[in-house]
């Protein structure tokens, strides 16, 4: 049960809410129903990422694909995102910063209950001159402290934003996720759709966590007539972690080799495109 309170004192409105997954949709949504005094209302959870034109992005076929963010995880062409970003696709795109076109990837190893996915570029020629400083590294969270600042960078709303990275900062809302979820880190760092997929960093370049999910706020005020202010969603460090521990005989996973800073993380982190 959820209690909630309007900005002028009136009575309190007890709601009930059940959320699940349906079939077909693959993750990218939780769809769940609130029961109120005036009746059933569908509620909805919205993961970061976005349908875009065909047109709109160098990867995507006439049909449209889906638009993410990755991050680049080892020299062999290893990259993390979200699962629901490349799920069920058949083509796979990869573009980092200043590159003229894009290299296709596959998937190698995914969780889907998590809602990660690994993937290793095929062609690792432009890696060469990509990401020539790495000023972050996969780290665990189990350290992450309430109110403690966080960024990241990715690619969100390519087709309105733009196809440069975007930077963004928070802090650490609360160390669990939606209705308590341990896996997830609550943050209030602005994330928009293409943010999914995107690292989740401390203020000393550690990733701490992987951008996954916002809060649908038109739909928030539909039903409770409020906004959320930056109610957004990150999958918990370790368990990308754990899913790099099953690779058998990858490259090793990048160390940091320079001091952290926006400007030197951004060559290092991609657009995904998957169709």
């Amino acid at each position: 049960m959820a209690q909630t309170d309007d900005a002028l004192g009136k009575a309190k409105l007890n709601v009930a809410i059940k959320f699940s997954v349906p079939p077909g949709d693959h993750d990218s949504v939780l769809r769940g129903s609130l029961t109120t005094p005036k009746g059933l209302t569908d509620l909805l959870l919205v993961r970061v990422w976005p349908k875009v034109a065909g047109e709109a992005n160098r990867a995507a076929s006439a049909k449209g694909g889906a638009s993410g963010t990755g991050f680049l995880l080892s020299r062999g062409g290893l990259m993390a995102t979200n699962w629901h970003v490349v799920a069920d696709a058949k083509n796979i795109a990869v573009a980092f910063l200043g590159w003229k076109d894009t290299v296709s990837a596959e998937v190698v190893i995914r969780d889907v209950v998590n809602d990660l996915a690994i993937l290793r570029m095929t062609d690792l020629t432009k890696l060469a001159t990509t990401c020539p400083e790495l000023p972050f590294q996969l780290s665990s969270s189990k350290g992450v402290a309430l109110g403690q600042r966080v960024s990241t960078i990715g690619y969100p709303l390519t087709t309105i934003l733009g196809s440069n990275p975007k930077f963004s900062e928070g802090v650490v809302s609360s160390k669990t996720g939606f209705q308590d979820d341990p896996r997830s880190l609550q943050i209030s760092a602005e994330v928009q759709p293409g943010s999914s997929g995107s690292p989740l960093f401390d203020s000393e370049g550690n990733i701490i966590g992987i951008v996954v999910a916002t809060l649908d706020a038109g739909r928030l005020y539909q039903v409770a007539s409020v906004l959320p202010q930056n109610v957004n969603w990150a999958i918990k460090s370790d368990y990308l972690l754990s899913l790099v521990g099953m690779l058998p005989g990858q490259s090793p996973v990048l160390s940091r080799t320079t001091a952290f800073s926006p400007e030197k993380a951004a060559p290092c982190v991609a657009i995904i495109t998957a169709w």
